[in-house]
């Protein structure tokens, strides 16, 4: 299944665009970790050098730019609906890793009607 519109679609009502270079790097990245949840096990050695390479940038350039995008919700994006995204209200502002996590779960949620097998979040808490 091709998740690229739902994600870009859900990113643009929490209240960021693709004027956003980390806009296509989330996607890219959620979208590898609905078919891959392994790839945030360690996210500097998988998912982010999977994206710097499809994207022919570097590691440093991806994790900033993604947060910048997350950093830009959290201060002027849609606050309900992340606590939606995450499932529980947030008191801070979700870390790179984590914020991909909720996006790939709630997606796939909403895409088969079952949470992603091996997600980070459930890896943590077995």
């Amino acid at each position: 299944m091709n998740y690229e519109r739902e994600i870009s679609n859900l990113l643009r009502r929490l209240g960021v665009n693709n004027s956003y270079i980390g806009f296509r790097y989330t996607i890219y990245g959620v979208a590898r970790t609905i078919h891959d949840p392994t790839l945030l096990a360690y996210i500097s050695k998988g998912l982010y050098v999977d994206i710097a390479v499809h994207y022919q940038t570097s590691v440093g350039c991806v994790e900033r730019n993604i947060r910048t995008l997350i950093n830009t919700i959290w201060l002027h994006g849609d606050k309900k609906l992340l606590n939606e995204i995450f499932n529980f209200e947030l008191s801070q502002k979700p870390r790179n890793g984590a914020f991909i996590d909720a996006l790939a779960n709630y997606i796939a949620v909403r895409g088969n009607g079952e949470e992603m097998t091996g997600s980070a979040c459930q890896q943590q808490t077995t």
